[in-house]
């Protein structure tokens, strides 16, 4: 008789379920990816790594550092390509809600900085100052003195 090991075991089912698989990132539709997803493979919308945690059926985004598969050593970083064997990708892996830590440190600049000028999102010109008083106030330490 044939022995499958969990490795394999895994391989196979992963193979069967991908029909109908969404990247984590994007939600864009990944039939056109082959199967099985290997961890050379980026999603052609958005370039995430599809072989990740964040793609993976055993990911618990409520708990960090652990994976719900006993077996696995779950890499730090969870939205980053990895070498799990214990991989089995899941089609609701797409939140819209769920920002990605890229998402959320630009919001996080935003917020420190001030969202920056967008032509295409604000055509039209505000009437708020072009310099900010703190930009002014350091403008005015360092101008030299007449």
């Amino acid at each position: 008789m044939w022995r499958i090991d969990a490795c394999a075991h895994n391989y196979f089912r992963g193979m069967a379920t991908m029909s109908a698989v969404v990247c984590w990132n994007c939600g864009r539709d990944l039939a056109d990816i082959p199967r099985p997803i290997s961890r050379h493979n980026n999603c052609p919308e958005c370039f995430s790594d599809l072989h990740c945690c964040r793609m993976c059926k055993h990911f618990l985004p409520e708990r960090v550092g652990v994976c719900a598969e006993d077996r696995a050593d779950p890499p730090v970083e969870k939205e980053n390509a990895n070498f799990c064997s214990f991989f089995v990708p899941v089609s609701d892996a797409f939140n819209p809600n769920k920002k990605s830590k890229g998402d959320a440190a630009k919001g996080a600049l935003d917020d420190l900085f001030g969202k920056a000028p967008n032509a295409d999102n604000d055509p039209e010109p505000t009437d708020a100052p072009t310099t900010a008083p703190s930009l002014d106030a350091l403008n005015a330490l360092f101008r030299p003195k007449k």
